[in-house]
């Protein structure tokens, strides 16, 4: 009676074998039921996953892993959730996050080794600490090293002389990461393919990272780090830091032909097609970038998805663009 009880309890999950693994994970404190996701998100949208895991060191990731295979139920991956918009019936199975045991790093010589979990924009700072260099682009990203490395994160960054656009894979040398089954794999940056926003690392889980960067003197630090000021100043001018989202929407793009000729990324063609402050429910496009959903307080992920379709739509209709999204649905 009471095993039948508790397998009522689990959503989605309807024999004794799924029943027994995640039961195990629970009972050794490494998982819990019913976790709300909105929190772990930057849009702060979202339902619960089913269940939900955040592993601090190989072993226990190996465990999360071997009773999500053996019970059968989806697993997704988190990282910081900065890019990502939760579905509102929440996700089914088990959500995993890397946890704060995986948020380390060292330095040798001039490579930065660092764990999956690890901001970018902390990692900024320890590069410049260590008069390193090219880390610069990160500095404004709120995401973790797994999750950059997975989507191939970038943005504009500095080579000693000039702002360029640069990206995870830029000064990648090495990383560290385990399939669904617990194997750890090494791979070499020449394993991994990489494009824009971009790699094919697919599912595997990223828990270290080795970025070879370049070696600065004191004074080259220096200008290192007010290039690194300076973009953060242009980031809070242009973009909308401090409202509810999920970072860039869609994927930039060049248009070559038509009224739109020029436009040099999403953002600038959503705002030449007059659509800033276009709204469904309480999500709206930003009024500071036009690549930006922001939740203006309440706003579900129906919302969000809709205000999605309906500039896609229009983009369509109106430019004969067909946007491709950035930001990662869990559903």
């Amino acid at each position: 009676m009471l095993f039948s009880i508790m397998l009522d309890e689990l959503k989605h999950t309807t024999n004794e074998a799924v029943a027994e693994a995640l039961l195990a994970l629970e009972r050794d404190g490494l998982a819990r039921r019913d976790q709300p996701l909105a929190s772990f998100t930057s849009m702060r949208v979202g339902g619960s996953a089913d269940w939900w895991a955040e592993p601090h060191n190989e072993d226990e990731l190996r465990a999360v892993l071997s009773a999500v295979r053996n019970s059968g139920v989806p697993l997704q991956m988190l990282g910081a959730g900065s890019n990502l918009i939760i579905g509102d019936d929440g996700v089914n199975g088990m959500a995993l996050k890397l946890g704060s045991g995986f948020a380390w790093h060292h330095v040798e010589g001039h490579r930065l080794i660092t764990g999956g979990a690890m901001m970018l924009p902390r990692l900024t700072h320890i590069a410049n600490q260590n008069l390193l260099g090219n880390f610069e682009w990160a500095c404004g990203i709120p995401g973790t090293v797994g999750g950059s490395l997975w989507g191939n994160a970038g943005a504009r960054g500095f080579n000693g002389t000039d702002f360029e656009s640069r990206d995870a894979a830029a000064d990648l040398e090495s990383l560290i990461a385990f399939d669904r089954d617990g194997n750890r794999h090494f791979l070499r940056r020449d394993e991994i393919q990489f494009s824009y926003r971009r790699s094919s690392l697919g599912e595997l889980i990223v828990t270290e990272a080795t970025f070879a960067l370049r070696t600065l003197t004191p004074e080259h630090a220096k200008a290192h780090k007010e290039a690194t000021l300076q973009l953060l100043k242009r980031r809070r001018e242009t973009q909308p830091v401090n409202a509810p989202s999920a970072g860039c929407v869609w994927k930039n793009l060049c248009i070559d032909g038509g009224p739109l000729a020029g436009c040099r990324g999403a953002g600038e063609l959503i705002e030449k097609l007059g659509l800033k402050g276009h709204s469904s429910g309480q999500a709206a496009i930003s009024e500071v970038h036009a690549n930006f959903i922001v939740n203006l307080g309440g706003a579900t992920s129906e919302d969000i998805l809709a205000l999605m379709t309906s500039i896609e739509e229009i983009a369509w209709r109106e430019a004969g663009v067909r946007l491709e999204r950035e930001a990662r649905l869990l559903h």
